[in-house]
């Protein structure tokens, strides 16, 4: 194991990495009215555009970890982020929502290499109480991004025009990729077996556990991805919002889920009594927003607060769920990582684009399907909370 004060520059590189993809996803939500306008189509629409960046986001890291655990993190890492370039470009130019589309499905393509990282490089360095502790501060730093990316996108559109948005990527993943060229150490396991793709996810898929973690994940993944997809659409198309408003509305809900991977953090908590905050936080969420729709009410307040909710719940069961399913793989980390963050993602992405295809007047439809994602996190959490608290022994292969 790399010494502590070690790991902690690396962290920051994580960080920065995965910085880019979150912005990706959210940079361009108060533009989003502006580009249904641009582009000739509805707003609803648009939420393809997450819908395939999501998709691709996951699909991709079902490659990239096996990769990494063969031929290393870091060059993984710089193949991903040249992707990801092309695909600024392509969305920079794009004249048609499909050219949009595809562009960010490219770029999807590409950061997909920081979501696995994001979970293999940790396992990579840490264990136990330190595993769970660097995952909670991982995610609180990875919230900052989302933060500050619907701002940006929102300024640059007013001064710009919404195509600087990616504008704005491509010079930001260009400075982050030569970055990592320069700085990024490799952090591989050394002399770590090397055992053939399929039956590296088939060994992860045969463990019920694991894959009751993953659609756990997907539960709380699909649920924040609903809400980001469609907010643009409900505060800018339906209540007529400003987009600079929309752009603040819409981080709101986000230092929620910054608490609550802090809260998730604590030592004092146990595994089992976080895992319930964090699950049922989600389910009350999801009742607190389809409640109101079905009385025909929907204001900031109905949307918010509820959203915030949920945020603070996901930003819990993020690192918790994560170093549950990963603790017990570190022979297979890379492998592991890519099935939890690729199936989290396409299951997500497809639920986004469900969302798309229903109606967007009210908040009905969100509504809905944060309630039925969130219920299928405590279904799925149900029987691991049955087991021991100290259930995550090391699997050998």
């Amino acid at each position: 194991m790399i010494s502590k004060l070690e790991n902690r520059p690396l962290l920051v590189m994580l960080i920065v990495l995965v910085a880019v993809g979150q912005m990706a996803q959210t940079i361009y939500v108060p533009a989003m009215s502006v580009m249904a306008d641009a582009l000739n189509v509805r707003d609803g629409a648009l939420q393809r555009v997450m819908a395939a960046y999501l998709m691709t986001y996951g699909g991709s890291q079902l490659i990239y970890g096996p990769l990494s655990d063969s031929v290393g993190r870091r060059p993984v890492i710089l193949a991903g982020m040249m992707i990801f370039m092309i695909g600024a470009v392509t969305a920079l130019m794009a004249t048609s929502l499909d050219m949009l589309v595809l562009g960010s499905a490219i770029q999807g393509l590409g950061t997909g290499v920081a979501g696995v990282m994001a979970r293999t490089m940790p396992r990579d360095l840490y264990e136990g109480h330190a595993l769970r502790r660097a995952n909670s501060l991982l995610n609180m730093g990875i919230l900052v991004s989302p933060l500050l990316a619907p701002v940006i996108g929102a300024l640059l559109t007013q001064l710009f025009g919404w195509h600087a948005c990616f504008a704005f990527l491509l010079l930001l993943c260009l400075a982050v990729t030569l970055s990592m060229a320069r700085w990024l150490p490799e952090t591989r396991p050394q002399g770590a077996e090397v055992t053939p793709f399929f039956k590296r996810y088939a060994r992860l898929l045969s463990d019920a556990n694991f894959v009751r973690y993953i659609v756990l994940l997907i539960g709380a993944l699909a649920g924040i991805a609903v809400f980001e997809s469609s907010c643009g659409v409900l505060l800018g198309g339906v209540l007529g919002l400003h987009s600079l408003t929309v752009s603040i509305l819409f981080i709101l809900p986000i230092p929620a889920a910054f608490f609550g991977a802090w809260f998730a953090g604590r030592e004092q908590g146990s595994w089992h009594s976080l895992m319930w905050w964090g699950v049922n936080s989600c389910l009350l969420a999801g009742i607190m927003m389809w409640i109101p729709a079905w009385f025909g009410v929907m204001n900031i307040w109905t949307l918010l607060v509820p959203a915030a909710l949920f945020f603070f719940g996901a930003g819990m069961l993020f690192p918790l769920a994560t170093s549950g399913a990963m603790e017990p793989y570190a022979w297979l980390a890379g492998s592991a990582g890519a099935l939890i963050g690729g199936m989290q993602n396409l299951g997500s992405g497809l639920v986004a684009w469900l969302s798309a295809m229903m109606p967007q007047r009210d908040q009905f439809s969100l509504g809905m399907l944060m309630f039925f994602t969130a219920l299928v996190m405590l279904l799925c959490w149900l029987p691991l909370s049955r087991q021991p608290e100290r259930g995550n022994q090391p699997v050998t292969g």
